[in-house]
Parts: C-alpha cells; sequence; structure tokens
C-alpha cells in the first residue's frame, strides 16, 4: 500500500477553519449535563444561530475562546477526550460515509489523509506505511495556538482516533499505540478504559499526535466495503476544494509554537522539516521573509523558557538547566549570560515584576 503524498506546507495566508459541527456535539453533551450552553457561547462570542447552519465553520480565535470558556464554566480538564469519544463516521458527513465503505482501516486512512482539510484546516494528516506493515498516522498542528487549545486538540484527535478504529473494526480492534505530545493530564486514568488502545504522553516529543498500528489492524476486512462508493466518495471530496493553500507570513509564529512545545529537546531545522513534511530550504525561505533566522528564534525561545522558568518559585539554576536540555548548570549558566547579559542566579534576584531582558 503506498504513502499518501505528504501534505502541503503550512502557515496559510487565510485563518484556518473548522467545521461547526463537531463542537456541537459536545456542546450537547454539556447541556444533557447540566451546563449552560447559552452562556459559555456568549462568554465564547460564538452566535448561537450559527450552530444550526450548514457547513458553518469556526475560526481559530473563536475555538481558542470556546475551549477557555468551556473549562473556565464547567472547571473540567477534560473536554478534548469527552469530544473525542463522541466524534464517530457519520460525523464527517461525506467523507465519513466513503471510510465505511473502505475494504479495510488502511484503506480508510489513506482516504481520509487525502481529503483531511474537509474535517479541519488547523492540523494535517500524514499516514504512511514504514516497514513491517506497521502503519504511521501524524496530526501535526498547522497553525500556532495557544498550549490550552493545542492540548485540548490533541486529546480530540486522539480519542477521536481509538474511538473510530473500534467502531469500525466492531470492538476485535488490537492492540496498537497512541502518542500525545503533553505531559499526562489530570484525568489521565480515564484513558485506560480506551484499550486495547494504548495511550503515552510525552512533553518532549515534537508537536502532534502519533498512531502506530500494525497490519494486523490496518488489513482487517471491513463488513461494508465498495469500491464504486469510495471511488464517488473520493472524486466528490476532490471537487469541494484542495487543501487550502499555504501563505508567506505567519511562520515564524508557527515555528515559535513547535519550539516552545519542546522545551528539553535541541530541535533543529532538519527534525521539524522532517516533521511537517517540508524542506529545511523552504521553512529557511519563508523565515527570512519574516526577517527571522531560525537559529536566533530557536535560541530566542529557548531562553524566553529559562526566564519563565527560572520565575517560578522555588525553582533552581540546576532544574531549569537539565529541564531545558542542557548538559550541566555550568554551561547554561555561560549561554544564559551571554543571550541576557546576567547570569540566571542574578536574574532570579531581580524584581518579580520586571521585564525579561529581550534575547
Amino acid at each position: 500500500m503506498s504513502a499518501t503524498p505528504p501534505p502541503s506546507r503550512p502557515a496559510p495566508a487565510q485563518p484556518r477553519r473548522v467545521p461547526v459541527r463537531y463542537f456541537v456535539l459536545l456542546l450537547d453533551l454539556l447541556r444533557s449535563q447540566g451546563t449552560d450552553v447559552a452562556q459559555l457561547l456568549r462568554m465564547a462570542g460564538v452566535e448561537a444561530e450559527r450552530l444550526t447552519q450548514r457547513g458553518a465553520t469556526l475560526l481559530p480565535s473563536e475555538i481558542e475562546a470556546f475551549v477557555s470558556s468551556a473549562r473556565q464554566l464547567t472547571g473540567r480538564t477534560d473536554l478534548g477526550l469527552e469530544m473525542g469519544r463522541l466524534i464517530k463516521m457519520n460525523s464527517h458527513e461525506l467523507l465519513g460515509f466513503g471510510m465505511l465503505s473502505c475494504r479495510n482501516w488502511g484503506e480508510a486512512m489513506q482516504l481520509v489523509a487525502r481529503h483531511y482539510h474537509l474535517m479541519t484546516e488547523t492540523f494535517s494528516l500524514r499516514y504512511r506505511r514504514i516497514g513491517g506493515g506497521v502503519g504511521e498516522a501524524v496530526y501535526t498542528p498547522l497553525t500556532a495556538m495557544p498550549l490550552e487549545t493545542l492540548r485540548f486538540y490533541y486529546e480530540v484527535l486522539a480519542v477521536a482516533h481509538q474511538n473510530q478504529v473500534h467502531l469500525m473494526l466492531g470492538g476485535q480492534e488490537p492492540a496498537y499505540d497512541i502518542y500525545l505530545s503533553m505531559p499526562p493530564p489530570p484525568h489521565a486514568q480515564r484513558y485506560l478504559a480506551l484499550g486495547p488502545a494504548r495511550f503515552h504522553f510525552d512533553a518532549q516529543a515534537l508537536p502532534g499526535v502519533r498512531v502506530l498500528m500494525g497490519a494486523d489492524l490496518l488489513d482487517h476486512a471491513l463488513a461494508m466495503a465498495d469500491a464504486n462508493v469510495v471511488r464517488e466518495v473520493d472524486e466528490r471530496c476532490t471537487a469541494l476544494g484542495q487543501r487550502p493553500p499555504a501563505g508567506e507570513t505567519g511562520w515564524g509564529d508557527y515555528v515559535r509554537m513547535l519550539l516552545r512545545e519542546t522545551p528539553g529537546r535541541l530541535v533543529t531545522l532538519e527534525d521539524l522539516a522532517q516533521r511537517i513534511h517540508v524542506s529545511p530550504r523552504t521553512i529557511d525561505r519563508y523565515l527570512k521573509k519574516e526577517k527571522l533566522q531560525f537559529r536566533s528564534l530557536a535560541e530566542r525561545v529557548r531562553f524566553e523558557l529559562a526566564c519563565e522558568l527560572l520565575g517560578e518559585p522555588g525553582a533552581t539554576v540546576t532544574q531549569v538547566a537539565l529541564q531545558l536540555g542542557f548538559s550541566d548548570s555550568a554551561n547554561f549558566s555561560r549561554s544564559f549570560r551571554r543571550v541576557i547579559g546576567i547570569t540566571p542566579s542574578e536574574y532570579q534576584q531581580r524584581p518579580r515584576t520586571a521585564a525579561t531582558p529581550s534575547a
């Protein structure tokens, strides 16, 4: 089975959107549990009428406001998990019908990866077979977003993947692994009930969700297979429009977000290029259009994080050095002084209200 062609480069000229239908699922659940959904929408600045409009979408800023308002109003940390559990094949309209008609889950993954922008424009999906029959699906953010929103998305995507595998294979799926680039959430124990999928949390991994599935899962025959239906759905999805074109701005914010999400790892330009499926030269070229260089941007982000960590109560220079991937505190202190102008210890002695020195 051939690998799906890599997605187009990130950072679009126009804001990336998400169909409102996925968020309606979560709103309906919260309403049934007693949440004042009208108040939630007012807090998020989203008009209730849009929830009933076919084809309506949400902007990234609206999704951020929605996630923040929902957590504030409910006090819950598991909203991403809950939303992921509600997403089924028919949640995707035409594309979901195509999934149900595929011969096996591997073919369904290929179909979805070709048209993933119809599900969301904020993440890309790459699917490929990587040897030994193992399949790899990687969901990667395509735009900068707050940490709270990013981790909400990770849980939605990871659990939605698990839920749809479970439904498509009739509960007969073998064990497989899902990796989320975030620390274990407060409700991590709930993931144990989603077996045989095994969930792994790693805050130092490159941003995204990675799923590894064996051939026994990917090649499991599906009951409703119909090649003619899959072909028709594929053609109709293609007619709905290609993946949104990428723009020439926003790369600085996007790369900065990816770097901030990997604080304990020295991420290279090649690492990022491989993860988002473009060449290092492409990233470098677009950063230069914004008068940025990857090396200086990475250094700036690293020491912005250092300043934040040093400002936390009880933080020590050694702890921060190890957390940021330095081999020892002396090396960290020399680098910190070169970039910030003072030593880490001197920085910690500054008044808390003082601005972080610019790198």
